[in-house]
């Protein structure tokens, strides 16, 4: 007895998870439907255009929800999304099939029966949207007929309840709610206005995007993020304190020396703040990457392909026999304002310095430097350590230093005379 009890229990569950399912599929929004000449892609493209297959929020029901049991007033948050097909018609044409999904959230004083619910579209916003399509692929505006009407019939549902007792499923489709063709042209103006308000917004928009952007604001100006922030008359936490900064003030970058970055405070007025009390734009970073730079990468028409410790290649005097530092050059580019014959003697006098400054720490140290240009028409430039220093002190001219100077051909470092 207990078995069969429990048995029927089941059976009138399952009755009413089936009823509640045919009820769904009565409940299903009607497709409405619409064929248009263009292709499939050109039409999903102006779908997507039209942000068709996107949901958006319904701020009213009215208007859009056919009869429901339950009173409009007491739903909130409606939200409505497209279920759209495109199949194939006749002659080449395409039939967009839609219907929209409408739910929204129920708000009863018994909170046990609050809840989202799923409302039966009354057509409007499946035929606007037709409308705003056939619109767009036509740029015409269309007539919409005075009722809301679709030839094409409800589908049936996926599951086949017409066997199961005390289950009715019906294949009719909800009625449309027919609309006199005042209502129409009012919907229509209504919805051109909206449309032309937020063209206006639009338009509105993109002219403040454009005064923004052409406003004048230097690109060098660091801003201070902490506030009370000291300035110091020095790059050192023991020298004098200028002011402390208040946050968001801005100076302009001059450049930047382990840590400290050197500010413009007003006129001649200089100062030096930490780097980690300011925001760097990316004009200053990029600007401080390239003051990080050696010297000789400065020079993009050539690169250091190889550098060794060794004896003079060569039979002047100045050097010969002894040892020298060495770099070889590939050129990079056939420009001769990036590798010409008066560049050349630029980067020459660039590596020279280099080597200066690397033979304080090798052993054995080097009585020159010697510049290999690695190229048909290259050369090769060789200096004395003791004329180097000489020409970065001062004691030597640049031409004074070239004229004792290792240059070999001459014409590699001499640009052609017209």
């Amino acid at each position: 007895m207990r078995k069969k009890f429990v048995h029927g229990v089941r059976f009138f569950c399952a009755l009413l998870f089936l009823g509640a399912l045919a009820a769904n599929s009565r409940a299903q929004a009607v497709p409405y439907a619409r064929s248009y000449t263009q292709p499939k892609a050109e039409i999903e493209q102006a779908l997507k255009d039209l942000q068709a297959y996107s949901g958006q929020k319904l701020p009213i029901l009215d208007g859009f929800v056919a009869p429901v049991g339950k009173p409009l007033d007491h739903y909130e948050r409606g939200f409505y999304q497209f279920a759209i097909e495109l199949v194939p018609g006749d002659g080449g044409a395409t039939i967009v099939r839609l219907s929209a999904k409408i739910t929204a959230w129920f708000v009863d004083r018994d909170v046990s029966k609050s809840g989202y619910d799923v409302l039966p579209s009354n057509g409007r916003l499946e035929l606007d949207l037709l409308d705003r399509l056939q619109e767009k692929l036509s740029g015409k505006p269309v007539d919409r007929p005075a009722t809301l009407e679709s030839s094409v019939q409800t589908p049936r549902p996926k599951l086949d309840l017409s066997g199961v007792p005390g289950v009715s499923v019906s294949s009719t489709p909800a009625p449309a709610i027919a609309k006199t063709p005042d209502e129409v042209a009012a919907l229509r103006t209504q919805r051109v206005m909206e449309e032309r308000h937020v063209q206006q917004l639009a338009t509105e928009l993109g002219n403040l995007k454009e005064i923004q952007h052409n406003q004048a604001h230097p690109q060098d100006l660091v801003s201070v993020t902490k506030s009370g922030a000291p300035v110091y008359i020095k790059p050192s936490e023991q020298s004098r304190v200028l002011f402390q900064t208040a946050v968001n003030d801005e100076f302009e970058y001059l450049d930047a020396d382990n840590g400290w970055i050197h500010i413009t405070i007003s006129g001649d007025s200089r100062g030096y703040i930490r780097q980690s009390a300011v925001l760097l734009p990316e004009f200053v970073v990029a600007k401080m990457a390239k003051e990080e730079q050696g010297p000789e990468e400065k020079f993009t028409g050539f690169r250091i392909e190889h550098e060794e410790m060794s004896n003079f290649p060569g039979d002047w005097p100045s050097l010969k026999g002894k040892t020298v530092k060495i770099y070889t050059v590939q050129p990079l580019s056939q420009n001769v304002k990036e590798s010409g014959p008066a560049v050349r003697l630029d980067y020459s006098l660039v590596l020279f310095e280099k080597g200066l400054k690397e033979s304080a720490s090798v052993t054995p140290v080097p009585e020159g430097v010697v510049v290999i240009f690695d190229a048909a028409d290259g050369g090769i430039a060789g200096a004395t350590l003791a004329d180097i220093r000489k020409l970065i002190s001062g004691a030597l001219t640049r031409d004074a230093f070239w004229s004792q100077s290792y240059l070999d051909p001459i014409d590699a470092f001499q640009p052609a005379t017209k």
